[in-house]
């Protein structure tokens, strides 16, 4: 389980949050919205371990983030974050490589096929339009074996048919016992593929 406790954070004056409580459980789909500005992606890298909290604390099956190495952080949570910067020539295929093999889940064609990268697989990514990128960015986080996903915007990208793709493979996390965070500014539409709702305001 995710356990975010009285969490406070502020950048510079501002104050994103001062006592945030919320939990992700293992086997459920999270969606987290609010507006622009209100801390959804930094709650995200908050969890991820890339800033850290001022007061308060999380926990990640028990343990403060804070106190996971980055191996230890690598093998329980994958980020996916709003925007990959794929600025080298890899290819899609050299990209999902990246995740080592003992990190690597065993229904990797799964998830390839679902997203639709099968005929992408030999393109060289920088050459891709931004909602491919995004759902490579997107194969390399479920690619990698871990307790629990946080998934920055996956949809903002994708038209109707890609982001049911993107769900199926949600769903398939659930059932696999896997916890999902997934930001998303359309939440009207995207609710009802979701176990609940965290709103930061």
């Amino acid at each position: 389980m995710i356990e975010i406790k009285k969490v406070a954070f502020k950048r510079g004056e501002n104050q994103i949050f001062t006592s945030l409580s919320a939990r992700i459980k293992p086997g459920e789909a999270v969606l987290l919205s609010g507006a622009n500005g209100v801390g959804k992606t930094t709650l995200l890298q908050l969890i991820g371990g890339v800033l850290r909290v001022q007061s308060g604390e999380i926990l990640i099956n028990g343990r403060n983030v804070e106190d996971l190495s980055i191996k230890e952080q690598a093998s329980i949570r994958s980020v996916a974050p709003q925007r990959r910067n794929f600025s080298l020539a890899y290819t899609v295929e050299q990209v999902i490589k990246f995740v080592p093999r003992k990190l690597k889940v065993e229904n990797t064609d799964f998830i390839i096929d679902t997203l639709g990268l099968r005929t992408l697989l030999h393109k060289k990514v920088t050459e891709l339009s931004g909602g491919e990128q995004e759902r490579v960015s997107l194969a390399l986080a479920f690619c990698q074996r871990a307790d629990y996903y946080l998934l920055d915007e996956p949809f903002s990208a994708q038209d109707s048919k890609s982001i049911k793709d993107i769900i199926k493979v949600i769903k398939s996390l659930k059932k696999a016992d896997k916890g999902v965070l997934v930001i998303s500014h359309n939440q009207e539409a995207l609710t009802q593929y979701f176990d609940r709702e965290i709103k930061l305001s």
